[in-house]
């Protein structure tokens, strides 16, 4: 039973991983579709603290960020490790939140790609926190299995 679990996690951090770097390059592709390729230039609305481009990139950015500390900081942090779902879900709630205050763009269909990944990703962030919590006393919580 808690190999089965931790294994379980194990796939999740996986499915995680993928999910928020998609959508990391997803994000990453627009600077080039909807700015050139233009990345950290000023150029783009300037509705939100950095221009859109910028925050592109820094998106990407924020994703590999989360998923190294999903992999190698999580594990250390022991029954705290649900914490790091919880950043992730919290990142995503600010990503969707600028995406709402320019007014849910969608070009080329992108944008509800975006959001379809993000809410995919917080459900299994979601799980993850659900199985870890109802695991058995003892067991690692939540982070993922160094092999």
């Amino acid at each position: 039973m808690v190999r089965s679990t931790e294994r379980t996690l194990t796939v999740l951090a996986g499915i995680m991983s993928l999910l928020a770097l998609a959508d990391g390059v997803l994000h990453f592709a627009l600077d080039f579709v909807l700015f050139r390729g233009n990345i950290f230039g000023a150029f783009g609305p300037r509705e939100l603290p950095l221009a859109l481009n910028q925050l592109f990139a820094l998106n990407l950015v924020g994703y590999v960020v989360l998923v190294l500390v999903l992999w190698f900081a999580a594990p250390r942090l022991g029954g705290s490790s649900w914490l790091v779902n919880v950043l992730f879900m919290i990142y995503i709630a600010l990503v969707v939140a600028g995406w709402l205050r320019l007014g849910a763009p969608n070009p080329m269909g992108l944008g509800y790609l975006s959001k379809g990944l993000e809410l995919v990703l917080v459900l299994v962030a979601l799980a993850r926190i659900w199985i870890a919590l109802s695991a058995p006393r003892g067991m690692p919580r939540v982070a993922p299995q160094a092999r």
